[in-house]
């Protein structure tokens, strides 16, 4: 179904809904129940500052995309009139600030109530802030180093979730941020492919627009095995459930359908696609790590390390 709110269609609710997701899970995995009974105002405050800076990141993506989108993309809002460039450009910035006085804010309930340390979630929030930027403006235009950025963002979510009280790394949710990461970065250079003859015209360089289709198509399908590859990584560290198997299975299978889809058919059609079905991937991975770590200490792991 197709949203006819502009704003949004240009926020994209379910990316935003999975980033905030991100961080979330991070919370849960490395804290358990306690991030519910514990934690519950910091994952409030986390959710909608990790919302505002994902919002930010489209509408200021687009922002600065309006010419290669008049080409690959013209009914997005921007190029279609819906929204003016420069209206786009102040609700961006106003949704970067908000997101960065949101990690401000768990920041200091973070140190004053829970007793944890303080500036984790406002670098975190910072320094996302500025790839974002950095990404939109400039990044984006060459190729891997923007698929690398909007992708490190992604792991940013679950690395914050699991060092924002403590500062001490986990396993469990790290892993699981870094098969987010290739999963992610798979699908961004997927994306080039149907925008290969806007990023010609304009001159941004791509994996599409410096190797073709067929080679794009090949390293986007090696991502997605790597990446959920990567999430069975736990069964053999981080002591999981058969509950973990069970979940993360779905997404795996979800993850090769894409990889031989994508080496199968590169039409614009079949990406569109295929770029719903890895977002759904993650959310089933999301949906994995939570329940394993709601549950942890209640269902047995499969392999206990030693």
């Amino acid at each position: 179904m197709i949203m006819k709110n502009p704003w949004l269609r240009i926020m994209r609710p379910f990316n935003c809904f999975l980033i905030s997701m991100c961080a979330i899970v991070g919370w849960v995995a490395d804290k358990g129940l306690s991030a519910f009974t514990e934690h519950w105002p910091a994952l409030i405050m986390t959710f909608i500052g990790g919302w505002a800076l994902s919002a930010a990141a489209m509408i200021l993506n687009d922002y600065f995309d309006i010419e290669v989108d008049i080409i690959n993309q013209p009914q997005r809002p921007i190029p279609n009139g819906e929204i003016k460039s420069k209206t786009a450009l102040i609700v961006g910035i106003i949704l970067v600030v908000l997101g960065i006085l949101f990690g401000l804010g768990i920041d200091l309930y973070s140190y004053y109530v829970l007793g944890g340390v303080f500036g984790v979630a406002i670098v975190f929030a910072i320094v996302n802030s500025i790839i974002l930027l950095t990404y939109t403006n400039f990044l984006k235009k060459y190729s891997i180093l923007g698929n690398l950025a909007v992708s490190m963002s992604v792991w940013f979510g679950f690395m914050y979730g699991d060092l924002v009280v403590d500062l001490h790394f986990n396993i469990f949710p790290e892993t699981l941020g870094f098969a987010a990461f290739v999963l992610n970065f798979g699908r961004e250079i997927m994306k080039g492919i149907m925008d290969i003859e806007g990023d010609r015209k304009n001159n941004v360089t791509t994996v599409a627009t410096a190797f073709g289709v067929k080679a794009t198509a090949v390293i986007s399908a090696i991502t997605y095995i790597l990446a959920i590859s990567s999430g069975l990584i736990p069964i053999f560290v981080a002591e999981v459930s058969w509950v973990y198997v069970s979940t993360i299975s779905f997404a795996f299978i979800l993850a090769v359908v894409c990889a031989i889809w994508i080496l199968k058919d590169q039409s614009t059609k079949s990406i569109i696609r295929i770029k719903t079905i890895i977002l759904i991937t993650m959310l089933a991975a999301l949906v994995a790590f939570a329940l394993e770590a709601l549950l942890r200490g209640i269902v047995p792991p499969l392999i206990i390390s030693t």
